[in-house]
């Protein structure tokens, strides 16, 4: 059986693929187990785990790291050091994830155009790795030919044979030997094969085989899959077009763009292209990943108070008592949120929201009164988390949190508001009190979406002026303006596409561009490029850092999630998406900067000013 080691998500930028439609494609293809290897990045690691684990299918976690091989050219800001080799690396066990979410973390610190690394720091965390080294833009592939250019010309392997270098042997030995000596039987030799029509794999694959068996190492054979099937190649080379800010036309004529050959290999291609040899060894590779797991129960930190239950209710008590409202009423309400927040084992969660909040007041730091839900907890009003009243004014605790939710480890959500120009110095108050290595900002990645999607597929294919690209994107309505609608055609149709949507819902509309006729069909002058938009929705287009969102964890954040390096403020961030933190043991808090409470702010001092000294708290 083939299982696909070298494959890329959305994560890697340069792919359509969504996880779940990975994993489904290969269990339907018969393939027990598959690898995620995205470029410089792991973002995507949980939700594959959870994905595979829910399909059946093993996952194995790699990622392709972009590494530089002689001296600290990780450092070296030239204009040489742009360019770097790939190397896939996959995780053999729990060690092997632990020392691929530290590489990751180097990677980002060295960032320069891409997360590199240097080999040493690779050969130093090397245990429980497994390594391919092989394919088009690693050090193995570079040993070989010394005119890639004149390849172009040829059209057999035995014709690209004369460009390779006189001493390409003892070139091989010398990448392949350091390799071997750091990673033992997990070092294999990697070899493509997957394209018959691009000349210079074909013949890279094949002399690379040959050396691996000729001098004794391990070789395997790989894909390198940026999108699922041979039909998804328009989506992907548009994708990349719009990626890449060019035109579709403008694309290098290379083989990644134009042979449609970047899917997933399945079991009948692999038996077409591959020695048998290459395809039995992704079995051994497959048989040694050890079943680890990576998800951990999600935790609350401490908050380094003794008896948190005690310490809740006596400050909630003393608290009602100041306020005359010592009565059978608030008391019966405490006693019911009570009983909730021990069910989910929250009390460290208020202590730690109710502790920054009354830090930011005695910073004489503006805050907001309440946001959402979080206004239904009395706990909230009672530990000056929030300035609502919830039983004054009739609201409910179980819009905040319920049974169902503390009987599932569901976390609550409280969102605090402070003016946008102290924000950071609550943030700061919270690394220094938990840890700089607890404490993280969070990454949240942009996709491309109805309107947006719809345009950057005109622009790149030139589909019309602009103008008229405006013209007909406007009448593409933004998600959350038919929130409620779509969450009922997704329901009917299992869909998730705006576009779609309109086309189906308001064909009249669109009726002069583009309409789905009876036996849906796609159908008009513009036909094409709605399709192709419709594909590339929910597509990964960048990653910034979340205006408010923070984790602060029990133990280091490294150790559990990748994390990455926000080029702006240059600071550590937590590179999963958000429903995956709590896989991970990690809790999210909700930190919001406003600047309308920067504002308020100055009208308090100008009233203080005035001597107006009634100030809002």
């Amino acid at each position: 059986m083939f299982i696909n080691l070298h494959l890329h998500s959305g994560y890697s930028h340069d792919s359509i693929s969504k996880i779940k439609d990975i994993v489904s494609f290969v269990k339907k293809d018969g393939g027990n187990a598959v690898a995620l290897t995205d470029h410089g990045n792991m973002s995507g690691c949980v939700e594959f785990y959870k994905e595979c684990k829910k399909q059946g299918v093993k996952p194995i976690i790699g990622n392709e790291i972009y590494i530089c091989e002689h001296g600290k050219c990780a450092q070296d800001k030239s204009s040489d050091n742009k360019t770097l080799n790939h190397l896939v690396v996959l995780a053999k066990n729990h060690t092997g994830y632990k020392n691929l979410l530290k590489l990751h973390k180097i990677s980002n610190k060295n960032f320069y155009y891409r997360p590199r690394i240097d080999e040493d720091e690779l050969f130093a965390h090397s245990e429980g790795l497994i390594v391919l080294n092989g394919h088009h833009t690693t050090s193995l592939f570079w040993t070989l030919f010394f005119n890639l250019d004149a390849i172009d010309s040829c059209d057999t392997v035995d014709c690209c044979r004369q460009y390779l270098y006189p001493d390409y042997e003892k070139r091989f030995l010398e990448v392949a030997n350091r390799y071997r000596n750091v990673f033992g039987d997990d070092f294999y030799v990697e070899c493509q094969l997957f394209d018959k029509k691009d000349i210079l794999q074909q013949a890279s694959g094949t002399i690379l085989f040959e050396l691996a068996q000729k001098h004794g190492f391990k070789s395997t054979g790989t894909g390198d899959a940026h999108y699922i099937t041979k039909e998804d190649a328009v989506f992907h080379k548009t994708f990349c077009a719009i990626k890449q800010n060019s035109k579709v036309k403008d694309l290098p004529k290379i083989g990644y763009f134009q042979n449609g050959s970047y899917g997933i290999v399945t079991q009948k291609l692999a038996d077409e292209c591959y020695p048998k040899e290459l395809i039995l060894a992704t079995e051994e590779i497959a048989n040694k990943v050890e079943n680890y797991n990576i998800t951990l129960p999600v935790a609350i930190p401490s908050s380094n108070i003794n008896n948190p239950r005690g310490y809740i209710r006596a400050k909630c008590e003393k608290k009602l008592k100041e306020l005359n409202l010592f009565n059978e009423t608030y008391l019966s309400r405490l006693d019911y949120e009570l009983e909730i927040i021990e069910l989910g084992k929250l009390y460290d969660y208020f202590i730690i929201v109710g502790d920054y909040m009354q830090w930011a007041m005695d910073q004489g730091i503006l805050r907001g009164p309440a946001r959402g839900s979080a206004g239904g907890a009395l706990i909230s009003y009672l530990l000056n988390i929030i300035t609502i009243n919830p039983i004054k004014y009739n609201l409910l605790f179980d819009r905040f949190y319920s049974k169902d939710r503390a009987e599932n480890k569901i976390l609550p959500d409280i969102d605090c508001d402070f003016p946008a120009s102290r924000r950071d110095d609550v943030v700061n108050y919270i690394r220094n009190k938990y840890g700089h290595n607890k404490v993280a900002g969070v990454v949240t990645f942009s996709t491309l979406q109805g309107r947006n999607a719809l345009k950057d597929v005109l622009r790149v294919y030139s589909a019309c002026d602009f103008q008229s690209m405006n013209k007909i994107t406007e009448l593409i309505p933004a998600r959350d303006k038919i929130s409620d609608d779509m969450a009922i055609f997704k329901e009917d149709t299992g869909s998730d596409s705006v576009i779609y949507y309109c086309l189906k819902e308001t064909p009249d509309l669109l009726k002069d561009y583009c309409v789905i006729s009876d036996n849906g069909e796609f159908v008009g002058d513009y036909a094409e490029y709605f399709k192709i938009a419709i594909g590339l929705e929910g597509a990964i287009k960048s990653e910034s850092k979340h205006a408010s969102a923070i984790i602060i964890s029990s133990n280091s954040i490294d150790e559990v999630a990748p994390m990455i390096r926000d080029k702006s403020s240059d600071e550590f961030l937590v590179a999963l998406d958000m429903d995956s933190f709590e896989d991970v043991s990690l809790a999210k808090f909700d930190v919001l900067g406003l600047k309308s409470l920067d504002c308020l702010t100055e009208v308090n001092q100008l009233l203080r000013e005035v001597g107006y000294d009634k100030r809002y708290k």
